[in-house]
């Protein structure tokens, strides 16, 4: 007869040690076996038994007689994940059901030296909403709503050395990112020719470092006001993707 545990026990020890992960997280020092058992509602023989398993595997560490922090092999476990997340593959979704909704065009910028490069473009074909890479569309950082998002977190000498080498305004520059960081986008009328026009917001990694800008493009008329509040929430659900948290 074998031993192995049936599913409905198993299920229930991870049930288990996820509570007890869970508790860990909540605390920046280490927590006692005592406080580990009440908050999760396990006895305590039974809360030792998974933090001893927990400890085996490096996913719990022990700090002390009977007390428990997290342990650094989530922190490689979680850096692994990180290292997978590829910014066009988070947005891909995102990005079409914006264009489903507004039913305009939209785009992924990302930084490359001075210029923003789109490397993202939504398209409507006939089987529905569909992205196309476009890695020829470019502009530099100062003349371009997609490059000022992407500059929205430099210091004012980076601003300064690429408005001199475009030979653009400084200051016109720095209202249009205070008014960014106010609003949460930036527009660019006639941004491709005589009537188009472009809003773009950023998106954030986990460190809240803006690593590309999401971009709405329209023909004529003004921007909607339900566009821009769709804009910035599709934004924040990529930057969420990316292990971005809004600040309380």
């Amino acid at each position: 007869m074998s031993d192995s545990p049936t599913p409905t026990t198993s299920v229930q020890v991870m049930s288990r040690m996820f509570a007890l992960l869970d508790v860990l997280a909540t605390e920046s020092q280490a927590v006692s076996l005592k406080v580990a058992s009440e908050r999760t509602g396990l006895h305590p023989s039974t809360a030792h038994r998974i933090l001893n398993d927990l400890a085996v595997g490096g996913l719990v560490e022990r700090s002390g007689p009977g007390h428990y922090r997290l342990g650094m092999r989530l922190l490689a476990l979680g850096n692994l994940v990180k290292s997978r997340l590829d910014v066009r593959e988070q947005a891909a979704r995102p990005m079409q059901d914006l264009h489903r909704l507004s039913g305009h065009a939209v785009s992924l910028f990302v930084r490359q030296e001075d210029e923003a490069v789109c490397v993202e473009r939504t398209v409507a074909e006939r089987h529905g909403i569909h992205l196309t890479c476009t890695d020829g569309l470019r502009a530099p950082l100062t003349r371009c709503a997609a490059g000022k998002v992407l500059l929205l977190d430099e210091p004012s000498l980076v601003l300064q050395a690429l408005c001199q080498l475009q030979a653009d305004n400084l200051e016109g520059l720095q209202r249009e990112l205070d008014t960014l960081r106010t609003q949460g986008i930036v527009l660019h009328h006639e941004a491709m020719g005589v009537g188009q026009h472009m809003a773009a917001t950023p998106i954030r990694n986990d460190l809240g470092q803006i690593i590309a800008s999401l971009v709405l493009s329209w023909q004529g008329g003004d921007l909607r006001s339900d566009w821009v509040e769709a804009l910035k929430a599709t934004a924040s659900r990529i930057s969420t993707a990316m292990g971005w948290r809004a600040p309380e």
